[in-house]
């Protein structure tokens, strides 16, 4: 039999396949499912179910097994084996049912099951179990109770990472005041490391060299934090089953040991080790020979672990072999390092940029925009001290007042400029208010300035709104501005606001010439007017303000334009404050 079959029928590649499907899980629905499905098989069982804890109730949620069991049944956790395993935070091993009190025996009665094992999931908190079924009295091996703690702990910690993607959800929602699309950095990193590693041409000879040095059959370049074991790149030569991307329940490995005293661990045989032929990280995953490096970063951070492992005897425990591995974990941590600087230096150089740039363009906006307004103070004040208090002054005034509005708007929008593309984003006072009585007093305002327009709107609001109403006023002013200014004059403005599942969204469409497809993509870059064109007056900075306002509430603007109508759609998910 060649070594790969032997592989994939030894514990190393299924159970293996079996952890990295239930970490990669993305709902508890899908955790329990790949429980179901390759739970019974690796266990040697004749039947397996899943327990969900209620409060004092355990619910039996999933199973497969020769004959029905409990699926869809509730039991006082204080009347059924599953709940004495949650209750008491360990496996209980049950060889005979008959001969065991805590068995409520009227329940198995109908049922084939004589033996079993309960692993709790989550034993330091426990959230469910899985139990394993044998249709005669039979004493489970250590292998078996393993397998079945090993599948507890992967669920375990899928549950964990479903549950933090929900909390990093709701955060998304009860944010209030920051740039919401910061909450991705944390799985953007992972990404990046994964990258990273791959685009090391090293990499894939050192794995390489490992391999032949050692006789071992999988080799691996890992990421390892507190709460991650993740595959950056692998050398697969027997069926274990990772590729980059994939992930191990991290305390599972003995990377995890090492992410906390930084030394490598190797050892030839774990049958003959004495201090890891009794670990679980051998006998979890049929490990025989295992040897793994720390990869330390320059500034002492501690990024993952080079790795080598197989399910036969190698000879590793070598000064040789541990010198060489120490050697491509610091080559490896050396290209990691110079990634670092080169994506800084290449960051440095795109902001150094957009600060020429935005310098530029101030320059420009001093030079020119604020310069008209200015002129038009200057030339009055210049006739006021000419004239004196004459029957025109009232008018020259007014003229005045409204060139220093002018420019206040202008200084406004470039402070929100800035703000947007160096502060880190426009910030947020957020409170509860009527969202309706903010867009009708813009809407109030709008129609004042241009009574030869038609503007409708309609509001239907569930409950009081918490956003920076002051912001949202300034964003739907700058979107109904726009209907104005670029619609057909003949033809109404069409306001909507409603709730809708969970989100605000507000429309503004207009009548008139579509906005051409190719130009849609420019409609909220800084200096564009709302025809995705260099804008004829003002500073072509409404749009984008507005799309920051909106980013900032954790929403967006889409924009829809044919020949019937123009819709700048406004959607934002309800926001809650804290109490």
């Amino acid at each position: 039999m060649a070594l790969n079959d032997q592989i994939f029928q030894t514990p190393l590649g299924s159970l293996t396949r079996a952890t990295t499907a239930i970490a990669r899980a993305r709902s508890v629905k899908e955790v329990i499912e790949t429980i179901r499905r390759t739970a019974r098989s690796l266990v040697g069982c004749d039947g397996i179910t899943v327990i969900r804890r209620e409060g004092d109730l355990c619910r039996y949620v999933e199973e497969d097994a020769i004959e029905p069991l409990w699926k869809g049944q509730k039991f006082p956790a204080i009347a059924c084996i599953s709940g004495w395993a949650m209750i008491n935070r360990q496996t209980v091993v049950v060889p005979d049912i008959a001969q065991d009190d805590r068995i409520p025996i009227e329940l198995y009665a109908g049922t084939f099951v004589r033996a079993l094992a309960m692993a709790p999931v989550r034993p330091s908190d426990p959230i469910g179990a899985i139990g394993a079924y044998w249709s005669q009295a039979y004493t489970p091996s250590r292998w078996e109770i393993e397998t079945l703690e090993a599948l507890a702990e992967a669920a375990a910690a899928a549950i964990e990472n479903v549950d933090f993607i929900a909390s990093l959800s709701d955060q998304l929602v009860n944010a209030k005041g920051t740039d919401l699309a910061g909450r991705q950095q944390f799985v953007d990193d992972f990404a990046r490391d994964i990258e990273f590693v791959g685009s090391i041409d090293a990499v894939p000879i050192i794995l390489d060299i490992v391999l032949r040095m050692t006789g071992m059959g999988f080799a691996a370049v890992a990421r390892v934090t507190e709460t991650k074991w993740i595959t950056c790149q692998a050398l697969d030569h027997v069926g274990f089953g990772l590729k980059p991307g994939d992930e191990l329940p991290v305390e599972t490995t003995l990377c995890n040991e090492i992410r906390d005293h930084r030394q490598p661990i190797v050892f030839d045989d774990a049958e003959v080790d004495p201090r890891y032929r009794d670990h679980h990280t051998p006998q979890i995953y049929g490990l025989r020979s295992y040897i793994s490096m720390p990869i330390i970063l320059a500034n002492g951070t501690f990024f993952g672990t080079l790795c080598a492992i197989d399910s036969s005897p190698a000879k590793v425990n070598d000064p040789m072999v541990i010198g060489t591995f120490k050697l491509f974990a610091e080559l490896i941590a050396h290209h990691l390092d110079a990634g670092e600087r080169l994506q800084a230096a290449q960051e440095s150089l795109e902001r150094e940029r957009e600060l020429a740039e935005l310098r530029e363009q101030f320059i420009a906006i001093l030079g020119h925009d604020l310069r008209n307004p200015l002129a038009a103070v200057d030339a009055g004040a210049s006739r006021m001290l000419q004239e004196g208090w004459t029957n025109r002054t009232p008018a020259i005034l007014k003229l005045m007042k409204s060139s220093i509005s002018r420019m206040a708007g202008l200084v406004d929008n470039l402070m929100d400029l800035a703000r947007a593309r160096l502060g880190g984003g426009i910030t947020l006072t957020v409170f509860h208010g009527d969202l309706t009585v903010t867009l009708q007093h813009v809407v109030g305002e709008l129609q004042v300035a241009h009574p030869e327009r038609r503007i409708s709107a309609s509001f239907n609001f569930s409950s009081p709104v918490v956003a920076d109403h002051p912001r949202i006023a300034q964003m739907f002013s700058n979107l109904v501005s726009n209907a104005v200014t670029h619609g057909s004059a003949d033809k109404p403005i069409v306001i909507t606001g409603i709730t809708a599942e969970g989100a605000i969204e507000v429309c503004v469409s207009n009548g008139g010439r579509p906005i051409p497809k190719d130009r849609i993509d420019r409609l909220f870059m800084p200096f564009t007017g709302a025809d995705g064109m260099a804008p004829a007056h003002g500073l072509g900075l409404g749009l984008y303000i507005s799309s920051q306002i909106a980013k900032a509430h954790g929403g967006q603007i889409d924009v829809f334009s044919d020949e019937i109508e123009t819709r700048f759609t406004f959607r934002m998910p309800m926001l809650v404050m804290d109490p």
